[in-house]
């Protein structure tokens, strides 16, 4: 009886995937705006599945909302998510309550963009370069202060990975938002933030703000005089990634269905482009190796968020 009922799941599951899509597919992004909204319906509007990929913000709790709701949603192909790094990798280490479980409440799909963090101040900072950074902040200890995004966030726990290797005590004053710190930071409310590119290198361009390292493993193109912060000393080979999910128990068909889609879409030549214009890089992993670099993910700021004693309070 047990081996009749895998079959016609099996069965079922290879129907419902020949059969789809048959009607709009729902992309969730857990944000009003910002990165993830721009990375979710830069993919949306260059899908090909045979049926529009529908963008839908679902804000709230930093993306818990969203997410609340998409492991919820029938495991059908028809309700997808947008997470990065920040949202799978590092709120649920901090905050055990957030709600949904990266690895249990969903079925990888993809990883699509990679995109580097910077680590950038105002211009009043005492300091051009990360060493004179750490120097002053070892000299004046609690004086400098830097944003993030909310508590909980990659820009809080990168904050508190620079603390920590650099011996250094820097207070941390959390926003309700990367516009919101970003803000802050231009008006000289704090010294320094580990921002996206994205929203970045406007400010970066126009002076506003000075850049003093990236959170990477290889400099960026458009910033080719920032050093990397390994470079300088510091392990933060940390940027940021972005990648779409489904509910659990999606149909592995309908999995390698949009996996593939997404593959098309990071090898476009305007993807490409569209992600260099904006700081990014188009990348690809699929379903399997995505799943195993999350559960790494999770390993490896669940260390940080621990040895930081770290909470989303």
């Amino acid at each position: 009886m047990r081996v009749l009922l895998i079959a016609l799941f099996v069965v079922h599951g290879v129907c419902m995937a020949q059969e789809w899509p048959a009607r709009p597919i729902r992309l969730i992004i857990p944000f009003p705006a910002g990165t993830t909204d721009i990375l979710g319906r830069a993919y949306a509007t260059r899908a090909q599945l045979g049926q529009p990929v529908v963008t839908e913000n679902v804000p709230g709790a930093s993306g818990a909302i969203g997410y609340q709701r998409v492991a919820r949603a029938a495991p059908d192909g028809y309700t997808l998510a947008v997470a990065s790094t920040g949202t799978f990798a590092v709120s649920p280490s901090v905050n055990p309550k957030v709600g949904y479980d990266p690895l249990r409440d969903f079925t990888p799909i993809a990883m699509y963009t990679r995109l580097p963090i910077v680590l950038v101040v105002h211009p009043d900072t005492p300091a051009q370069n990360v060493k004179e950074l750490i120097d002053h902040a070892k000299r004046h200890p609690g004086e400098l202060n830097y944003a993030s995004v909310s508590p909980g966030t990659t820009s809080h726990i990168l904050g508190e990975m620079m603390k920590l290797q650099a011996g250094i005590d820097v207070v941390h004053i959390p926003y309700k938002g990367g516009a919101p710190a970003l803000t802050a930071l231009l008006a000289g409310e704090v010294h320094l933030l580990f921002s996206s590119l994205i929203e970045a290198m406007p400010h970066i361009q126009s002076g506003r703000i000075r850049a003093l390292g990236v959170a990477d493993a290889r400099r960026v193109a458009a910033l080719p005089n920032v050093p990397t912060l390994p470079e300088l000393g510091l392990a933060m080979d940390t940027p940021i990634w972005y990648g779409l999910f489904a509910p659990a128990g999606t149909p592995e068909p309908i999995v390698r269905r949009i996996a593939a889609d997404l593959q098309r879409v990071a090898g476009n030549d305007d993807m490409k482009r569209f992600l260099a214009g904006q700081g990014g890089e188009a990348t690809f992993l699929g379903p399997e190796p995505f799943r195993e670099h999350l559960a790494r993910e999770l390993d490896k700021y669940g260390r940080v968020v621990r040895e930081a004693m770290l909470s989303a309070n």
